[in-house]
């Protein structure tokens, strides 16, 4: 198939460029280098056809906002989503793509063979990115079966177990920002602060907390002992453990009595019960 598009592309290069009445700089012995390197640039190209590589997926796309397991299942789920939405465009595009092509090469002039022509190279030229496509869902169905394996998350989960963990991971993320400010400003920020409070957590305990965290990190470097990220994950889970239940006296304070509705929620039938 490589060998065919290459040929192709040869063959409209070598077209284009008698077409132009001459070019100032490429000639024939130019366009047949091209040409010979086409090959490659052809190869090559099947390791592109997607936006971004595994590493930034698994690294970047998955921990951008959150270390949360049941929002890295979610956004599994959405890359996923929106890759399945362009492939099912894409199957469209291609079934109205083929039946112009058929009634062009009906019609038989040359005007309409020439468009069959540029029709069927755009869809050749679009395989590469069809390809990429499938590999992105596949490797996020791999980082979900992981994810979801390495968290115990029973394969019915749900709404409720989704919400269940919210908590969590509005602490962890709370803690995470106002860390950053304080290593950056000596002190959290106003976004953070406001943050905090929405989950009941007192600022100026956080930032004593913080502060105190942030200062058993630089003797740790004084010492040339460089800390892990592995710390800071400890720290965020000490903070859930300390703070996971401040948020109730918030919804005291505004009159919710309860924080999760089943009754709009999907939910899977476990162990005998809905």
């Amino acid at each position: 198939m490589t060998k065919t598009i290459t040929k192709l592309k040869e063959h409209k290069s070598i077209q284009l460029a008698k077409s132009a009445g001459g070019l100032a700089t490429i000639g024939e012995k130019q366009l047949a280098k091209i040409s010979e390197r086409m090959v490659e640039i052809d190869r090559a190209n099947h390791t592109t056809g997607r936006k971004n590589t595994q590493t930034t997926n698994q690294l970047m796309t998955l921990t951008m906002l959150t270390d949360a397991p049941y929002r890295r299942l979610r956004q599994c789920l959405a890359e996923i989503e929106s890759k399945r939405s362009a492939l099912d465009e894409a199957f469209w595009n291609m079934k109205k793509a083929q039946v112009r092509i058929d009634r062009w090469r009906e019609l038989g002039d040359e005007m309409s063979m020439i468009r069959a022509d540029e029709k069927e190279h755009g869809m050749q030229r679009s395989k590469d990115y069809i390809d990429g496509a499938f590999k992105e869902i596949a490797v996020f169905q791999e980082v979900y079966e992981e994810v979801r394996l390495a968290h115990n998350i029973p394969v019915n989960w749900d709404e409720r177990d989704a919400e269940e963990d919210e908590i969590k991971h509005h602490i962890r993320q709370a803690f995470r920002q106002a860390h950053r400010d304080v290593v950056n400003t000596g002190r959290i920020g106003l976004g953070n602060m406001e943050y905090m409070e929405q989950y009941g957590i007192h600022i100026q305990t956080a930032q004593k907390i913080i502060i105190d965290y942030v200062a058993e990190e630089n003797v740790m470097i004084e010492k040339g002992n460089f800390p892990t990220i592995n710390r800071l994950y400890v720290f965020l889970d000490r903070m859930v453990d300390t703070f996971r239940d401040s948020h109730k006296d918030v919804l005291a304070r505004i009159g919710i009595k309860v924080l999760i509705k089943d009754e709009y929620l999907y939910l899977e039938e476990k162990d005998g019960n809905t």
